[in-house]
Parts: structure tokens; sequence; C-alpha cells
């Protein structure tokens, strides 16, 4: 057996029947020529035919307290997790979106490994598509990405590579049943002084945060319950909503060079624009800037594994949105603020700040506080980086790659990008009842970009449409 990182088991303590934490990806590919359904049903036979490995064939196992277990499922049922659909016609993009909104509104089922995949036929344009889910307990964004790497290759030529449940790696630590007790007293001591050495890092950060925003007067700094109260700050429901764009990643970072920016600093720009245009026409105009929750890995370049090394920064928005560069500006000091109050700070300690301001937002919704404590975060915007150049699978090509995130308690919108081939997609995912007209979000993203590319002169390029 395994045991899950706190962190890892986190997702698990913080998940509700409106609140799943499974995240996944949309992967569409272009069926090589003179090739149809009859291909594809032979490609999936011929991937079910590869058994699953870790961590696809291992369910989770509640431990004494807040541990969790991982453990080999012995009556792993395949055609279970693996699954095929078609599109009801005309098979365009809105069906499909509404067919993957359906699919990952659903919890997954506990009792087994925490996964499924789908193979979607029926697209228009002989195309085809995989939507992968798995549980966040068991994968970050960079876990995701290396496994599409690993199941997929960069020639249209090469066959017989294995599916996404084939590979994984290797559990990093194994838990044993026949443990000593004078072992069982070293852990546990062991434990306790990293969790001392934790809380003391944890109060090092606030006290950190409270120093540069009180005495240093940074007014870019986002203290915890300092997000103003909007529409999307509530308690969401199952249902789920999706809506995907992509725009040019080297337009994209020109637009961040020629402010002495990134393309993260875009990205936050471009949402911070768009939902608070969204906001203002449903009447609903923050008091305040918005603040987002930031997803920022913590791995370094030589680990590997499974599991989360993630922690989420909160980042303090623009104040006003009438000049683009002002808020480009504006978001990238913010930025930068939130990044250096957790610089120097353990990796334990990051996370571990991360996972309680997480549980007060569930304690928010348990509660039903919300209308009386100001919410924590507004929205959350993740950026993960994918593979430089194209992908294949038996000679079909992948042209397009969203991700499907997760929404944490009492947020109604999650905006994800994946980089994937030169372009930057994006996968929006809320809370159905909260944000009924997400399309109209991404009119507003559009506009976003436009002002930001016009404004730096990079507006010569045309945005790839989605």
């Amino acid at each position: 057996m395994t045991r899950l990182s706190t962190i890892d088991g986190g997702f698990l303590l913080t998940e509700t029947p409106h609140s799943p934490k499974h995240v996944a990806a949309l992967i569409i590919f272009q069926l090589p020529k003179g090739k149809g359904p009859a291909w594809l049903r032979k490609l999936l036979e011929e991937m079910k035919q590869i058994p699953p490995g870790y961590p696809f064939n291992q369910r989770v196992r509640k431990r004494a307290g807040l541990f969790y277990e991982l453990e080999l499922d012995q009556h792993l049922e395949l055609d279970y997790h693996v699954r095929h659909t078609v599109l009801p016609r005309p098979g365009g993009d809105k069906e499909l979106r509404d067919a993957v909104a359906r699919m990952h509104a659903n919890l997954l089922d506990s009792d087994r490994p925490l996964w499924e995949f789908y193979l979607i036929e029926g697209l228009a344009g002989r195309r085809f598509a995989f939507y992968i889910k798995i549980h966040h307990a068991l994968a970050d964004g960079i876990t995701f990405g290396r496994w599409i790497e690993n199941c997929t290759t960069t020639t249209p030529r090469a066959r017989g590579v294995s599916p996404i449940w084939a590979c994984g790696g290797e559990p990093v630590e194994s838990v044993r049943d026949d443990i000593s007790y004078t072992q069982m007293i070293f852990d546990g001591a062991k434990v306790l002084g990293g969790g001392v050495r934790t809380a003391l890092g944890v109060a090092a950060i606030a006290g950190r945060m409270l120093q540069r925003r009180f005495l240093d007067r940074d007014e870019h700094v986002a203290l915890p319950l300092s997000a103003p109260r909007t529409s999307l700050n509530v308690s969401t429901g199952a249902a789920r909503t999706l809506a995907f764009v992509k725009y040019p990643l080297d337009q994209l970072r020109a637009i961040g060079k020629a402010r002495g920016g990134t393309i993260n600093d875009v990205v936050m720009t471009m949402c911070d624009m768009a939902l608070s245009h969204y906001l203002e026409q449903h009447g609903d105009v923050p008091r305040g800037s918005l603040v987002a929750y930031m997803p920022v890995n913590v791995r370094t370049e030589e680990e590997g594994g499974d599991g989360n090394l993630v922690t989420l920064l909160q980042v303090k928005l623009a104040s006003n949105h009438r000049d683009p560069l002002s808020s480009l500006d504006e978001v990238r000091e913010s930025i930068a603020s939130a990044r250096e109050v957790f610089s120097g700070a353990t990796r334990p300690a990051v996370q571990y700040y991360s996972l309680l301001v997480a549980l007060f937002s569930l304690f928010e919704e348990l509660t039903q506080l919300g209308r009386l404590i100001p919410p924590v975060n507004n929205l959350v915007i993740s950026n993960v980086p994918g593979s430089r150049v194209r992908r294949y699978i038996n000679g079909a090509e992948a042209v397009g790659m969203y991700p499907v995130s997760t929404l944490p308690p009492m947020t109604a919108l999650n905006v994800t990008c994946c980089s994937f081939a030169g372009t930057l997609y994006f996968g929006l995912i809320a809370g159905r009842t909260a944000v009924p007209d997400l399309p109209l979000l991404i009119d507003y993203l559009d506009q976003a970009f436009e002002r930001l590319a016009e404004a730096t002169g990079m507006s010569d390029q045309r945005r790839k449409t989605a």
C-alpha cells in the first residue's frame, strides 16, 4: 500500500457532491486519412488489451484520522473505466461541450480506482476525442501532462503506444502492515517534529503577509478573506457548464514581453478584464479588486513522481480596467508580491497554508456563512505547460488539448490553460446555475485579448478560432 500525502488527501477531504475533485483532459484528434468508425473501435479494443498500471490500478482506502492509502484493486473491471460514446448529430463543438459537462459533473466511484476514460466518436470534420478524468488526489496538471506525453508520440508513423492507464509511474513510498511499535514511535516523533516546523513556517508566512501589507504598505498583497463578494462565490450545485477557446502562444508571449511580463501575467490579466466586464454587465460590480487562486508548481527539475506538488497563491487582480496596460502592470506586480510573500518558506509550509485556506472555503460552504464572511477568493486561474510539439496516437494527430478542472468550495468559475504545440488552450468550467451564460465570458476574453494586443502593438496576428 502507498500512503497519500496530506496535500493529496486534502482533495479527498474537501470533496463534496457539489464540489467533486477530479481533473480531466479533453484531447481532440483528426482521423487518419482513409480511416473511420471501424478503425476507432479497433483502436479501443487494442487499448483495452493492456492492463492498468499504478496508480490506475489502485483504489483509495481511508485510514485513521485524515490519512488515506492506495491499495491494489484485485477486482478491477476495465470495461467499467474505459467507455465509448457517440455524440448526437450534428456532432459539433456544442454537442461535445454538453456531453463532457455531463460526464465531468459526476463523482468518481470511491469504491473503485478513481479514473474514467471515454472515447468520443461522432465529431464533425472527421474528428474524435479522448476525455480522461482522474481524481486530483492522484495527479496535478504536471503529472497529467507527463502521462499524456507517455501515451502519445511525436511522429504519425509510430504504432502500439500504451494507453494512458498504463503510463503512470511507480509508488514512491510503501506502507507495511507489519510495522513494529518501535518504528511507529520513531515515525510518530518524526511526524510531530515535522508538524511543529511546518506550523512555524505557516505562521511565518502569515506574519510576512501582514508585514508587507500593513508595514511595507504593499497594496498588491492579497490577505485571506480580502476578496469582494460576487455572484460567483456561492455553493454551485452539481451541474457544470464548459467553454473552450484558444490563442496563439507567440502572440501572448509578445504581449507580456512588451511590458516586461510573462504569458501567465497576460492570461491572468485577460481573465480579470473579461470577468470584471461580465460581472458589470450582470449588475454585480465588485467592491474592490478580484482575488484569484493561482496554482503554482513547486517541483524541482529533478523531481518526478505522481501526486500533487502544487500550492495555491492568492493574487489580487487589477483595481480598474480602463487602461489595459495599467491592468497588466498591476496584475504583474501582484503576482510578484504573492511570490515574494512565500519566498524562503519551506514547501510543506506553503502547501499547508494553501490547504488551510481551502478548508476555510469548505467551512464557509458547510456552515452557510458565505453571506457574513468575505470569500477567500473569487475564481481559479491556472496555467499548465504541455508539449511543445504535435502529438499522435497510431497516426491520428492531436489537434486540440483542453483542460477541464475542478471548482473549489464557494467558487463557481475555474479558468485553466494548457500550452500545446504553439497554442494556449483555455478550458473554462463553471457552476451551471451561477454562470448560465459562460459563452459570453469567451466573448469578453476575446475582447480583452484584442485590447491588450492593440495596446502593445501586437495585434497584427489573427487569433485562432476555437
